[in-house]
């Protein structure tokens, strides 16, 4: 058979294929490219909910954020969110807050973080000068709107919040209140995720002392830190300081991100160990990986100071000394 209609039999294969399965779209444009369709954003919650609780320790108010994105864009139904879906995520370095909304976005998004429907601002690369806010604020929302315009799902991500310039975020106060369109443009269909190490401090603190008192880290709830973070945040300096964002309510959830004790540690050493096809790494190495962590607070010892963040390094390290297949010479 020639060339020619064997390409004409494979293309209607794939119109065929894709027609009976009513996700993709009818736009040839789509069949190599990214479009703003269920192909390409499939919102996959079960996915997310898997993933999390796999490969996420000692977090378990990660479980209200999946609850929070399947209410918001519920693919089951016709129903339309009245407002853009605000996350707030708070906690010490290394406690999860990236590495969860990377999660995030690899569920809900075909190409994942590289969709280019997922957008990663960061405080101190992109929002760096106090005295070119207005400038910020300005480019921020002719970003927001262009992007949006195109497609409604859009997943923006402020990283380093706790570093940006305290009046920047009022800029999209309009775009996640109560309203149907701002100036011309829906949000409501949105996602915003903000990161901070606001709070913090705070957080420790308040889970540290249910600890003195014998209460189990699963028995914590959401209410017993959202106000705690909500003052951290509006009062400590950086991009939520006295923030229109939270004098208006316009926070959805607050998610405090735990500090991480030795048994979650050691669960993320051994997880490094299986991303690098490592899966029954020897104790004593697990603990040579925990030598470099420091504890803290002073009174206890009982967090890690830099959660899991210094661990993937230390693991590689481990595998290429105590793992690596032997070489020839090597025999």
């Amino acid at each position: 058979m020639p060339f020619s209609k064997w390409l004409i039999f494979l293309v209607g294969v794939i119109c065929v294929k894709h027609t009976l399965s009513f996700k993709f779209s009818y736009n040839p444009y789509c069949w190599v490219a990214e479009c703003c369709n269920d192909e390409t954003i499939p919102g996959d919650i079960n996915k997310l909910r898997r993933t999390l609780r796999e490969r996420v320790y000692g977090q378990h108010f990660v479980s209200d954020i999946v609850d929070a994105l399947a209410a918001h864009w519920n693919l089951n139904s016709n129903y339309k969110p009245s407002k853009a879906l605000t996350l707030s995520f708070h906690g010490w370095p290394g406690s999860g807050k990236n590495y969860v909304t990377k999660f995030i976005a690899e569920s809900l998004y075909k190409y994942g973080t590289k969709s280019k429907y997922v957008h990663h601002f960061i405080g101190r690369v992109h929002f760096p000068l106090e005295k070119q806010a207005d400038s910020y604020k300005e480019n921020l929302y002719l970003w927001l709107k262009g992007n949006t315009t195109k497609c409604g799902k859009q997943l923006f991500i402020f990283d380093e919040v706790d570093k940006m310039p305290a009046t920047v975020l009022n800029v999209i106060k309009p775009m996640i209140d109560y309203r149907d369109n701002v100036d011309g443009v829906d949000y409501t269909n949105a996602i915003f995720i903000f990161l901070s190490n606001t709070g913090a401090g705070l957080i420790n603190q308040h889970y540290e002392e249910f600890w003195n008192y014998g209460k189990k880290r699963e028995e914590l709830q959401l209410s017993d830190f959202e106000t705690l973070i909500t003052r951290g945040a509006f009062n400590e300096e950086g991009g939520f300081h006295h923030s229109d964002t939270i004098k208006s309510n316009l926070i959805d959830h607050y998610i405090p991100f735990l500090p991480m004790e030795q048994k979650h540690v050691i669960e993320c050493i051994k997880d490094e160990f299986r991303q690098r096809n490592v899966f029954d790494p020897k104790s004593a190495h697990i603990k040579e990986v925990l030598q470099f962590i420091e504890w803290g607070p002073d009174s206890s010892k009982l967090f890690s100071k830099t959660g899991c963040k210094r661990i993937s390094s230390k693991v590689g390290v481990m595998v290429a000394k105590y793992y690596r297949p032997a070489q020839n010479n090597e025999l």
